[in-house]
Order: C-alpha cells, then structure tokens, then sequence
C-alpha cells in the first residue's frame, strides 16, 4: 500500500506554525506552486531550538499530492524539473544603508547593502523512499533558525496548505507580517518586485486579474481573507495597494518584539513593522539616533498625516527616520526649549511662542484599540488609558472650529 512507504517519515502536523525572518518574506524570489509546498514542508520541520540546518526527508504525498491521491508519472517529471530548478532559485534580500556620508556639505545616503543567496544547499529524489532529499543552503541560516529578536512572521502550515498559487503564498506572507494591524499598504513596484514580476504586467488589469484577485480569492478560504482598494497618483495611475483585514492576533510561538520603551511603543502605535522597529532600534543601540528624535518624528509625521499631507504614515515615519530628514529641525526644537524663557503674565513674543504637539483624539482612539488586542495598551478603558498617557503628561482636550476634538501639548 502507498501508506506504507512512508511510515517512517511521517508528515508535520497542519497545526505547526512556520517561522520566518522579515527580510525573507520581503525578500524578492521567484518559486512555482511545487517549489512554495516544498518549501512549507521544510519550513515545518524546523524546530526552535536548531542551530544548523539538518537533511530532510520529504515524502512526495506531501508536496504532489496533497489529495490524498497516488502520485503519477507526470507528477514525477514535475519533480525531476523541480528538482533541477531549485538548484538556481537565488534570493535577493536588501538592507537600506544605516551609514551616510558627506557630499558638497550634504548628508547623502549610501547605496543599500544587498545579498544573492541560492536557497538551497540540493535537491535529490529518492526512488526507493519515494521522498524528496533536500537541505537548505547555510547562508540562509540567518532568516530561518534561531528567531528570537522579534524580527519575524508566523503562519499556521494548516492556513498555507489551503493555497494553490505561489504569489498567493507570497501575499499571504506579506499581509500576515502585519497581522496585528488589520492593513498594508504596498506600492505597485514594491509588490512587483517582491513577486519577481519586475517589467511584466504592464497592463495593470492583467495584473488585477491574474495576482491581486486570485490572491484574494484564495486566501478567503484562509484566516486572511482580504478586501483591497487601489490608490491612484496624480496621472490616474495605480500606484499603490491597500490591503485590509481582520487583524490576527491568536497564534504564539515565539515572542513578539517587546514593547518596554516609550519609542518602540509610539512607532507600534502608527503601525511600523516590527522588522523597522528592530532596525531603529539597532540605531539607538548604536548612538546613530536618540530616542526622542524618534518621538518627535512621529509627533510630526502624524500632524501631516491628519492634515492630509501623507498617506502612509508608519512608512512616513520609518523614511523619516533612517535618512533623517528631521534630525535639524529635533535639534533646532532641543535648543529653542533649552534657551526660550518661560513667558511672563502679560508680556508676549513671537519667538517664545510655545511649539505644539497635536493628536487627534479619534487616532489615539484607534491607537489605544490596537494596543489593547495587543495587550499592550495602559488602562482598563480608553478613558483612563487617556489619562495615563496624554492628560498625565501635559496634554489638554480641546476642539476646534470644525468639530474635531484634539489632544494638545506645548513643548
């Protein structure tokens, strides 16, 4: 009987979650459906405490014939190719540059660092084991094993087995790393570039038809079914996607990158990924970037972003960051609030006016929400999170002309 080939190498369970770093799922590469269920099957024998990669066994039941049916003769020449293919799949992972150099008396930002990695270290067939034979190459080592950092995504394997389309997979990916936020918004190129469709579907219908609508139609069966909407530039165009969906808190594996300090907590508020969040704070860790100038970016960003000058603000917020497009302005306010006198009753002056910070009560509304199905968020209610983070600290409610409630600070 067929069962009996593969007593011995029996497959994961559906339920495992699969781990990997957050530069992978970002990373652009290009796999066939085969190639992605192969991939799941190694990604689920992985086990937390490994330290190298170790040769697998994979039965052919579990990648061609996930029906339950008997694997035919095409389904082997599908595997022979396979085979032969994933000996040149190369992954392309880029790092933006943290170093800047000085031109002409300008701060100009170095070319990004980046890495071509084959995937796997081979591939081999077994006739007598009916099973694949495969390792996965040491370079990739890095984005696979040993995730402890917070810089990494997890997916039930039982979600991704119900996939048949590898850019499903892919966007099935690149959503859940923002499962907590219920949304993300990527542009056109951006996505493109990640599925490897760099110059192809110039038509963006085609495209619509053929990767964003067969996504969606395949991860309804999943616990990422999504709506979209397209966003279009000044010449019509599409030029990027927001995607939205539940938020998918449930799942725990490893731990989430912890929140203790004031800054990680205002860049989670705005929706940065947890992949940007380590990166900043590798930052810090370096004395590259005060902890405060990350505050003052945010405060700032989000007055754009309300006054409708942005539209994505956590990726606002992260450029604005690394290439420190605020960095003379957070030192011009640091030397203004050391220098500026307190004004007195009655006397006034232009430049001791006092600079203000500004929320929007509806967006610390939304910002508290998210905290709290994170577990995350100070106080029972929205009410006494108010009080612990904003009034406690200086800030007052008022309302303007329009109607629009505000939380307002001087600096």
């Amino acid at each position: 009987m067929q069962g009996e080939l593969f007593v011995s190498d029996k497959p994961e369970p559906t339920s495992k979650l699969v781990v990997q770093r957050n530069d992978l799922v970002n990373a652009r590469f290009a796999l066939t459906t085969l190639e992605m269920r192969l991939f799941m099957a190694m990604l689920a024998r992985i086990n937390r405490e490994d330290t190298e990669f170790h040769e697998l066994r994979i039965p052919v039941t579990e990648v061609v014939a996930l029906s339950g049916r008997r694997p035919s003769s095409n389904d082997y020449q599908q595997l022979k190719d396979m085979c032969a293919l994933l000996a040149s799949r190369v992954l392309y992972v880029e790092r933006p540059s943290k170093k800047k150099t000085k031109r002409a008396g300008q701060a100009t930002e170095e070319a990004p660092s980046f890495s071509n990695t084959p995937l796997m270290a081979y591939a081999d067939y077994s006739s007598e084991e009916r099973a694949l034979v495969v390792r996965f190459n040491d370079r990739v080592r890095e984005h696979l094993l040993q995730l402890n950092d917070g810089n990494f995504t997890q997916a039930q394997l039982m979600q991704l087995l119900k996939l048949k389309s590898a850019h499903s997979y892919r966007i099935y990916w690149l959503l859940k790393q923002y499962g907590s936020f219920g949304t993300r918004t990527i542009r056109v190129e951006e996505l493109k570039r990640v599925l490897d469709l760099e110059g192809q579907y110039k038509q963006f219908p085609l495209f619509k038809l053929r990767v964003l609508d067969r996504a969606q139609q395949e991860l309804s069966q999943t616990n990422l079914a999504f709506q979209y909407e397209l966003i279009r530039g000044k010449s019509n165009t599409v030029e990027e996607i927001r995607f939205h969906f539940t938020p998918v808190t449930s799942e725990v594996l490893l731990p989430s990158l912890p929140a203790t300090a004031e800054w990680q907590k205002v860049l989670l508020e705005v929706g940065v990924s947890a992949s940007s969040i380590a990166a900043i704070g590798d930052l810090i860790d370096r004395g590259e970037m005060e902890p405060g100038y990350v505050q003052y970016v945010v405060q700032q960003q989000r007055s754009k972003s309300s006054a409708g000058k942005i539209k994505n603000l956590a990726g606002a917020v992260f450029t604005a960051l690394t290439k420190g497009h605020l960095a003379d302005e957070y030192r011009k306010a640091l030397q203004r609030q050391k220098r500026t006198p307190r004004p007195c009753s009655g006397g006034s002056s232009e430049s001791a006016a006092p600079q203000l910070i500004r929320y929007r009560l509806d967006e610390a509304r939304e910002a508290y929400e998210l905290m709290a199905q994170q577990k995350m968020a100070k106080g029972a209610t929205f009410q006494e999170n108010l009080t612990l983070v904003y009034l406690s600290q200086g800030f007052r409610q008022e309302q303007d002309a329009n109607g629009v409630e505000w939380l307002i600070k001087s600096l």
